[in-house]
């Protein structure tokens, strides 16, 4: 079990502090990076309701019947918009029958969510609610850039929109591939599957695409395969993760308690089943021997593959796991939660052989907000991101704008963790989506990338700061 959360630093070190200087990211932006701006690629990745509502101001009215119009709803936006338009009181003047049958209808479903509530806490939200506060993108809903993943081991970089589309960029290709189907929605997660150059698993609304892109290199969509992965209970998707080797691809869903361990090989499941709060967050240590899942709940798990995929629970005071990763040696893991402006450590102490060892749990950086001239930084935070190189770590919040940089120390058994810079977008945007590029033989550098409110994307070289 993990030991009680204590209230001072690892070793007794002083807990770290915000950064109070800031870096300007075009003075550090690398060479030789592609230019990615998805509000400008000719793609429409408006909301396709909000453009339902704009559109209908510079149409003429017609005058249509309260069924007909309620009936147009249901084939355009499903039952619950249709439902919802039935009990307006437009249509209890028009249509009291009708209004009278919606009510019922709707007072039935609410009690039915009522009673599943009382079961779950988590059902209480709709999918796509719980989906938008539980990824680690920020403003998920609304945000152009919903997820960034760079490929573990060549130059490749997937970028999903807003749009359900997804476009891969390299440092080669002059076409840039657009990856889209009528499956793939409510993208959430993206993993490249490592030692393999062209296959990538998206976690959407009712399973997992996972495609096999052409290595050509003036590649269109109609080029690329995609395979439709689908499990009982086990939709939307909200993350997937590959485990170092490439064998075996994990995905937790906020339906499903449990996880599910695709062979993609053989096309087959295995699921790790466990009861109350369903899975949120899926983070594969670096060396492959554990697996960190966090649930919609205050629980946690870490399954350990030595141990015969037997998980250790471990417990929140109050909230849930909003992000976490790993070090590069696998011996830490750095964790926010919902509740609190306070970055966690979790220690492995890879002394002792069992995976059932004594492990402390501690905050060794105060995020609370603050105020550095016109900027406003930290509060709540929504994710992080380690560099592969385990020199800098980037954390991003909730409700203010800039980026919070920090350099790391790795040592045998200790971590340190200093205060170094801020990072502040253009105008009024802010960051979405963070993540640092793989390092391989292509890139030894520490490279972060940036998904921005505006729908480009910034990368930004750390070094020498």
């Amino acid at each position: 079990m993990c030991t009680a959360f204590a209230s001072d630093a690892i070793h007794g070190r002083p807990i770290c502090v915000l950064p109070r200087s800031e870096i300007h990211g075009n003075s550090h932006k690398p060479e030789y990076y592609p230019e990615i701006n998805l509000g400008c690629d000719g793609f429409n990745i408006s909301n396709p309701l909000s453009g339902h509502a704009a559109s209908g101001s510079i149409l003429l009215p017609v005058e249509e019947s309260v069924l007909k119009r309620i009936v147009h709803i249901y084939f355009e936006y499903g039952f619950k918009e249709a439902l919802n338009e039935a009990t307006t009181d437009e249509t209890a003047a028009c249509s009291p029958t009708i209004f009278v049958i919606a009510k019922f209808t709707f007072n039935v479903m609410a009690f039915v969510r009522y009673l599943k509530s009382k079961i779950c806490s988590y059902l209480k939200e709709s999918d796509i609610n719980t989906l938008a506060n539980h990824v680690e993108t920020r403003d998920w809903l609304r945000a152009s850039i919903r997820f960034i993943a760079w490929h573990p081991n060549c130059f490749k970089i997937a970028v999903a929109g807003r749009d359900d589309c997804i476009r891969i960029y390299s440092d080669e290709a002059s076409i840039v591939p657009v990856l889209k189907d009528s499956s793939q929605k409510w993208i959430t997660c993206m993993a490249w599957r490592p030692y393999c150059v062209a296959e990538l698993a998206v976690g959407c609304q009712k399973g997992i695409c996972l495609w096999t892109i052409s290595n050509k290199k003036h590649i269109i969509c109609s080029q690329s395969r995609m395979v439709f992965l689908k499990h009982d209970k086990h939709c939307p998707v909200i993350s997937v993760q590959w485990d170092a080797d490439g064998n075996l691809l994990a995905s937790a869903s906020i339906h499903d308690t449990g996880i599910l361990l695709w062979h993609i090989d053989n096309m087959h499941s295995t699921a790790l089943k466990r009861i109350w709060a369903a899975s949120s967050l899926l983070k594969w240590s670096p060396d492959g021997s554990c697996l960190f899942n966090a649930t919609l709940g205050n629980v946690f798990r870490l399954w350990y593959i030595e141990n015969k995929w037997q998980p250790e629970r471990c417990k929140l005071p109050k909230g849930y796991i909003q992000s976490a990763c790993w070090s590069p040696c696998s011996r830490f893991l750095l964790f926010i939660t919902s509740e609190e402006p306070m970055l966690y450590c979790l220690d492995f102490d890879n002394v002792f052989i069992s995976s059932s060892s004594q492990k402390r749990v501690a905050p060794i950086a105060d995020l609370t907000q603050i105020s550095v001239g016109e900027h406003h930084l930290g509060g709540r935070p929504q994710a992080l991101a380690w560099d592969p190189n385990g020199l800098y770590l980037a954390i991003t919040f909730r409700d203010t704008d800039c980026i919070a940089l920090f350099s790391t120390c790795l040592q045998k058994f200790e971590l340190t963790l200093s205060p170094m810079k801020y990072l502040n977008g253009v105008g009024n945007d802010y960051p979405v989506h963070i993540c640092f590029q793989s390092k391989n033989f292509k890139n030894s550098n520490s490279v972060l990338s940036i998904g921005w409110s505006g729908g480009w994307v910034q990368f930004v070289l750390l070094v020498n700061m």
